[in-house]
């Protein structure tokens, strides 16, 4: 009987190794696989953050050129807008400085004193009423640019509003 136990002894103890071996195989295996899917999970998530990054920065830019684009529109609309009003002015100092010269030939050519108060009273009364008509039209005029002017950046605004209650959202 001890033949035979010490001939199965080695066996045994080889066959133990061979187990040990192999579950160490297969742990060392199980934890190589489970290494490897975690980084490329870890890298599948880092190449999605950096992709969102870009796309960020992709929006950011596209948003900033919008905006570059509404002010430089804003800008042309208030420059068009003083031109405009600018010749309005031109255009009624010519008006009264011809309408001065005639009333003051008319003044200088009157008959009669009474005659030349009544030139220069219609003057005044024209004259009053002429700067009145062109207070209301420059009022108009700049109440159109002022509209014209913030309308582009009105948009922008409005359009970056919807567009951030929406990622917020």
């Amino acid at each position: 009987m001890t033949a035979k136990s010490s001939k199965q002894a080695p066996n045994q103890a080889a066959a133990g190794t061979e187990d040990f071996v192999s579950a160490s195989q297969e742990a060392l295996q199980n934890f190589v696989k489970v290494g490897a899917e975690s980084y490329e999970k870890a890298f599948e998530n880092a190449r999605d953050k950096a992709e969102e990054v870009v796309r960020g920065y992709d929006d950011l830019a596209l948003t900033s050129k919008e905006n570059v684009d509404a002010l430089v529109a804003a800008g042309t609309a208030y420059g068009k807008g003083l031109e405009a009003m600018s010749g309005e002015f031109m255009g009624f100092a010519k008006q009264m400085l011809e309408e001065n010269v005639k009333v003051t030939k008319a003044v200088l050519g009157a008959k009669s004193l009474h005659e030349a108060m009544d030139l220069q009273a219609s003057y005044t009364r024209q004259s009053l009423d002429s700067l009145m008509s062109q207070g209301t039209r420059v009022g108009e005029l700049a109440t159109k640019v002022a509209q014209e002017t913030a309308e582009p950046i009105n948009t922008r605004v409005t359009t970056v509003v919807q567009k951030w209650s929406n990622i917020a959202a």
